[in-house]
């Protein structure tokens, strides 16, 4: 894990550049920051031995209706009103058929005509950070078809967040163990 230099008006949890540092978007190297998880605490829970046994307990009241995922389509609301929904579709990963994981959210506070990936080098969860693959992001960025969103754009979209705890519990994520999707 990259750590970074002053922090963000208090918002990041780690360490991060100057805010000059960060923009234009086009201009960040990749992979030295990491969003904080932002609506861990009020959307769904912060404390890690609470949130797991929330999505454990989700997880084994769904059915097991179909084969493993090749794709999951599941919302991003708060967990009291989507948890235990999103549990139907998570309920279907099979970690050992999985080699990357594509997450795609809409954005809700930054227009952008085109699809944007990540600067980060991680994402965190109060079950532990899930490490992005920079050489896939790399590739994409390579194609001119995708934009870099700013640290700021990327902390502030809840689509995103809301489905990364689940799939730390789904991948079966270890705190701190370098997982890469």
């Amino acid at each position: 894990m990259a750590t970074r230099g002053a922090t963000h008006a208090g918002a990041c949890r780690r360490r991060c550049p100057p805010r000059s540092a960060c923009s234009p978007a086009d201009s960040q190297p990749l992979g030295w920051l990491s969003p904080a998880a932002l609506i861990s605490g009020s959307w769904y829970s912060a404390r890690r031995d609470e949130l797991g046994a929330e999505l454990a307990g989700w997880l084994e009241q769904a059915d097991e209706c179909c084969g493993a995922a090749r794709a999951v389509i599941a919302p991003h609301a708060g967990y009291s009103f989507s948890g235990p929904t999103a549990a139907w579709a998570y309920k279907h990963v099979q970690p050992a058929g999985i080699s990357r994981v594509f997450i795609l959210g809409p954005s809700h506070h930054f227009y952008t005509p085109r699809c944007s990936v990540s600067a980060c080098a991680s994402y965190a969860t109060p079950l532990g950070d899930l490490a992005l693959d920079l050489d896939v992001v790399a590739a994409l960025r390579a194609t001119g078809v995708f934009d870099v969103m700013d640290l700021s754009v990327d902390e502030a979209e809840h689509s995103i967040e809301l489905h990364l705890p689940y799939i730390a519990q789904a991948m079966g994520v270890q705190p701190d163990m370098g997982n890469t999707y």
